[in-house]
């Protein structure tokens, strides 16, 4: 049976490389102009009858065996889902027909041996293998093109690509391999970073640096998972330019290709804070963690955000802690306009995240393209996972 975080954003973001972001920014190139601030009230602008809605449809489901998966589409609404577990990519067309499947466990040319994050960009397929350090090249029809190992990089985590195949990764690096003596007394497990790629993968340079604070380290030496910390985020938008942010402060940045912060995007409020009923419903969601709650700390207060996307011709769309442990499989989310404009709060659907042996990942199930949003949904009735389209629409109430 397949355990799913049916309703705690709070597990959802336990991520493998979400982590605190250090307010000393370390960016790519020289800031020539200063950014547009957008500085957000708390409430939204709509509210009520007056606010618009985010409509979504479902268009395609398809049914899935197995239980953990990282996928991308194609502009012309081919599906590429690669099976973690597996070790396996298949291709599904725009009306869910399988058209092709490759890959297979290994050490040779192709194969892979952990696969974690899977990207589509230009009509050829990328595949990171962690532990190779290695991104894996292919065709659309599964053909090796090329396999290229990262010496320059610590664990990685995923990846984006821009339309201009610029290549963003992120990955952490160990304190006690950096022998960095400030973080190991605070007790900080490893250094987290986005940095930035060329179409050759050569580094340009590291955009970002912040703490990893998936686990901390007690002054006795023992590692424990905090539940519910702040998070590192990125997105590649339509426009190609990058958006990430951090969720200890409700700050979104707009970065152009040419690596300029060009819009910061902010919203006043009051953090949630965490309470014991977080933890019976965890523990109620999750039973395995009864064993594990010795190793599990919780934060005092809920971060800001634990995610956003990026939704073209429609705005931003960030996912809080409002209302999170609803039974109605949706959560509330903030939408700013294209301008950056806190408009309204709107409802999006629930989609899963996995667990396995109290180890938790933040693996990115849901996707918005092409109007589009796909995410990975976790089936009750069927005990399993399936795939599912939704056309998206930004609604607005009748004059």
């Amino acid at each position: 049976m397949i355990k799913t975080f049916k309703s705690s954003l709070g597990l959802l973001f336990i991520a493998l490389g979400s982590c605190l972001f250090i307010q000393n920014q370390n960016l790519l190139f020289a800031q020539a102009k200063a950014p547009v601030i957008i500085d957000n009230p708390e409430t939204p602008k709509y509210s009520g009858k007056y606010a618009p809605e985010l409509v979504f449809k479902k268009e395609l489901s398809i049914p899935l065996d197995g239980f953990l998966y990282s996928f991308d589409v194609d502009d012309t609404w081919n599906i590429y889902l690669l099976d973690i577990l597996e070790r396996s990519v298949s291709v599904y067309n725009s009306d869910g027909k399988n058209i092709n499947k490759f890959g297979k466990k290994g050490q040779g040319p192709g194969e892979f041996e952990i696969p974690r994050c899977l990207v589509v960009s230009k009509r050829k397929i990328y595949v990171l293998d962690p532990p190779k350090k290695t991104i894996l090249v292919f065709d659309t029809k599964g053909a090796l093109l090329d396999q290229q190992r990262l010496s320059s990089t610590g664990v990685l985590y995923n990846m984006r690509f821009d339309s201009a195949e610029s290549l963003y990764i992120q990955d952490m690096s160990s304190t006690i391999r950096l022998k960095d003596e400030k973080r190991l007394k605070r007790g900080v497990i490893g250094i987290s970073r986005l940095s930035k790629f060329n179409g050759r993968f050569e580094k340009i340079g590291d955009i970002d640096t912040w703490d990893y604070s998936f686990n901390n380290r007690s002054p006795s030496g023992e590692v424990f998972g905090i539940l519910y910390h702040d998070i590192f985020y990125y997105q590649i938008g339509g426009d190609n330019c990058l958006y990430f942010g951090n969720s200890s402060r409700y700050e979104i940045h707009q970065m152009t290709p040419e690596g300029r912060i060009k819009k910061i995007i902010r919203k006043k409020g009051k953090q949630i804070p965490t309470a014991a009923k977080d933890w019976t419903n965890i523990l109620e969601d999750n039973p395995d963690l009864k064993e594990a709650r010795d190793v599990l700390k919780m934060a005092e207060i809920k971060p800001f955000f634990a995610e956003f996307h990026v939704i073209d011709n429609v705005g931003l769309v960030v996912g809080t802690y409002e209302d999170e442990w609803n039974d109605q499989g949706f959560f509330i989310c903030n939408l700013f306009s294209q301008d950056g404009v806190y408009i309204a709060n709107v409802k999006v659907p629930r989609y899963h995240q996995w667990n396995q042996h109290g180890t938790y990942s933040e693996q990115r199930n849901r996707l918005f393209k092409n109007g589009r949003c796909y995410s990975l949904v976790y089936n009750e009735k069927d005990e399993a996972l399936e795939l599912v389209r939704h056309s998206v629409e930004l609604k607005w109430p009748r004059p």
